[in-house]
């Protein structure tokens, strides 16, 4: 970026013995002013690529993938955040022809519009999309999040926004809440996700599969041992007690088949 300011300088450093060090001191003074102004418009440490939104963005929106196209977030915790609005990246790949298109940041840093409604924002919490179009959150529950925040934000006003600065890693989080809690979450994303890698894919197939397996497995079992045991309390009243306790472990070992499933489900989920 700076090849050209360096050539200058090597090409004053080679002639000093016809000029004087005064173009050198200059150029030096040229360079850091250029960048220091340079970084103080430099809005995100990532590369922006021109992507055409529908609706109405500002610098820090929040853009997901829809099936109809990319829009700003409007739904909390959506697997379908793409990246970040950013007026002036480290870097850019622009497309002329593309219109309505503004320079969307996936990766790396970049600043984002956050507001206080989960409470305020202090460094590493985790930064998701909110039900408020283009801006961000802190997240509190286990869901996709777009990253991390590298610095604080304080608004005793929900309504209001800033922006700050966050890593940006799309991820879901799963050690905010519960296993239970998360499960269903992760589940339920899976199917409002519009795109989803390949892979991810996968990956909520097999969940759901071994979910309906084992609810399917776990209450045949039970049915089947529930109808032995009065069945056969029928023909020997005598040994009724021991009858049910046979149908109580057997209801045990039925639980235990059904958990042992959503552990594998909730494994698959999160590795």
């Amino acid at each position: 970026m700076f090849n050209w300011a360096i050539l200058l300088i090597r090409k004053e450093i080679l002639t000093m013995k016809h000029r004087s060090a005064l173009g050198i001191i200059f150029i030096f003074l040229f360079l850091i002013f250029f960048i220091k102004n340079a970084n103080a418009q430099i809005d995100s440490a990532g590369v922006g690529y021109s992507t055409q939104v529908d609706g109405d963005t500002q610098p820090g929106d929040i853009i997901c993938s829809t099936t109809e196209g990319f829009v700003p977030c409007s739904v909390e915790y959506s697997p379908a955040m793409y990246g970040v609005v950013s007026e002036n990246p480290s870097a850019s790949f622009e497309s002329v022809d593309l219109e309505n298109s503004v320079l969307v940041v996936a990766d790396g840093k970049a600043r984002v519009r956050v507001s206080s409604e989960n409470g305020n924002i202090v460094v590493g919490d985790y930064i998701t999309a909110s039900n408020t179009s283009g801006v961000g959150k802190k997240a509190e529950r286990d869901g996709y999040v777009l990253g991390n925040a590298l610095e604080a934000y304080e608004s005793n006003d929900p309504a209001t926004t800033g922006r700050i600065l966050v890593a940006l890693s799309i991820h879901p989080a799963t050690d905010l809440t519960g296993t239970g809690s998360n499960l269903i979450t992760a589940l339920a994303q899976g199917f409002e996700a519009p795109l989803l890698e390949p892979l991810d894919s996968l990956r909520y197939l097999l969940s759901i599969i071994v979910v309906v397996l084992a609810f399917g497995i776990g209450f045949l079992y039970f049915a089947r041992v529930a109808r032995s045991g009065v069945e056969s309390i029928g023909r020997n009243p005598l040994a009724a007690r021991l009858i049910q306790f046979s149908v109580v472990i057997n209801s045990i070992i039925a639980i235990a088949i059904i958990l042992v499933g959503l552990g594998l489900a909730y494994l698959i989920l999160i590795l």
